[in-house]
């Protein structure tokens, strides 16, 4: 059944070759006014018009799959609405397979079939990580990634394996790439309802990662690269072997708990461990640093490591160490930054006037900040809250009103007001309000 545009509002409009090409020609730089005027839409008709392109894009996305996919009729249906396929979609997909020409039903059934090997490609890829079989994975990923060159999965693998073996300037390169890639790809698919380098026929096998992930694994790969000509391994083999212990902690076998559980298992059974490690001071840093640059069970022992090493850099590496957002890890060292309390004031401001690119990282060294009340932390936070991002803001602005402090409220009431419906500052108002109406503050 063909789609029909909404009605115009008012004079007669131009016939409509397709029910998308309002959206084409916007996307071919026609003005919205020209456009609006030419086919007789409102702003939002138009505005509801560009939404529904967008969606029925990632829509025939899924389609094309689910067309040549082999379901059961009383299995769940895998459009996702909670029936049997018999009583969903089969008969749509059905009808679909008996109207697609033979070489084009063909077509869907070899990219599926693509799809899935793929996919098989990559689970073997990150269980070769798992495993610690770096260039295992680092192999299989670059072999596929010659015929599906924008699959981020593969190249995730790739960074991921570098890191693990030591490669740190291939592994900055290759996520540097990737993110440049990811912000060209977010803004290219805002602006034209698909990603450039898929096509408009989605010719090509695409998998993009946000820009935000990948700037996640830059700042990664930068530390590592820093990190190994600032604190140089010398040759203590008793002090690696140490280190390399801690990594029992990732034998799932021997230890199947997860979650906070699972780490006070671990943090138990590794406990001697740990106080040799421990009693080695700052020696031990440059040695626990590379068990951070892939996320594992060892990783967690790190922080509090790095915390009692009495190394000069402690603090730093905290927060510096914070920004790589892996689950627990980074709680871990926020944790024992907000222990130090004043003294670590400092370095946060520090980092977070260092590397300016990675901003959107921070937001948990703003917390730390929300819960140390001194003038210091409050003067930073202030001045935070006039920064260009808008997710900064809102994150500066609720570590603010943590510190329950009346002379926060202008300054909140000043970036709600620039950030306007971006806002998520109210909370932090309300809550700073109710405790100046009850003297608590």
């Amino acid at each position: 059944m063909t789609e029909k545009l909404p009605s115009p509002s008012s004079g007669s409009a131009e016939p409509t070759p397709s029910p998308w090409q309002p959206v084409y020609d916007i996307f071919q730089g026609v003005s919205r006014e020209t456009v609006c005027a030419r086919y007789g839409l409102r702003e939002q008709d138009l505005d509801k018009l560009i939404t529904d392109y967008k969606i029925s894009r990632r829509q025939m996305a899924l389609a094309d799959e689910f067309i040549v996919r082999k379901v059961g009729r009383n299995d769940p249906c895998p459009c996702g609405s909670g029936k049997k396929y018999k009583k969903c979609c089969m008969a749509l997909h059905d009808e679909a397979r008996k109207t697609l020409p033979k070489e084009e039903l063909h077509k869907l059934e070899k990219r599926l079939q693509q799809r899935e090997k793929l996919q098989e490609d990559i689970t073997k890829g990150f269980q070769a990580l798992m495993k610690e079989s770096y260039g295992k994975a680092r192999k299989l990923a670059e072999q596929r990634l010659e015929k599906f060159p924008e699959d981020d999965r593969l190249h995730d693998i790739v960074v991921a394996a570098c890191l693990g073996q030591g490669d740190y300037d291939a592994a900055f390169y290759r996520a540097r790439t990737r993110y440049q890639v990811a912000v060209e790809e977010k803004d290219f698919f805002q602006e034209n309802g698909y990603h450039k380098r898929e096509g408009l026929e989605r010719a090509q096998l695409v998998h993009f990662y946000s820009p935000s992930t990948w700037l996640e694994k830059l700042w990664i790969a930068q530390r590592a690269r820093a990190y190994a000509k600032e604190f140089p391994t010398d040759d203590n083999n008793r002090l690696r072997q140490r280190v390399f212990r801690l990594k029992v902690a990732n034998d799932l076998r021997r230890f199947p708990q997860k979650d906070t559980t699972g780490f006070e298992v671990r943090r138990t059974a590794l406990a001697a461990v740990v106080e040799e490690i421990h009693k080695e001071g700052p020696a031990a840093v440059p040695y626990l640093l590379p068990l951070c640059y892939n996320f594992s069970w060892a990783s967690l022992f790190v922080p509090e490591l790095i915390h009692t090493s009495g190394h000069e850099a402690s603090a730093r590496l905290l927060a510096e160490l914070s920004m790589f957002r892996f689950p627990y890890f980074s709680q871990m060292c926020l944790k024992y930054l907000e222990e130090i309390g004043e003294a670590a004031v400092a370095v946060i401001e520090k980092t977070l006037m260092e590397n300016t690119a990675f901003d959107e990282l921070k937001t948990g060294l703003l917390m730390v900040l929300g819960a140390v009340h001194t003038e210091e932390s409050f003067q930073i936070l202030a001045r935070m809250t006039e920064h260009q991002s808008p997710y900064v803001v809102n994150w500066a602005a609720q570590a603010l009103g943590r510190q329950k402090n009346p002379a926060a409220l202008p300054y909140l009431e000043k970036a709600k007001a620039r950030l306007g419906e971006l806002s998520k500052i109210q909370g932090a108002i309300q809550d700073l309000v109710q405790n100046m109406e009850r003297g608590s503050v």
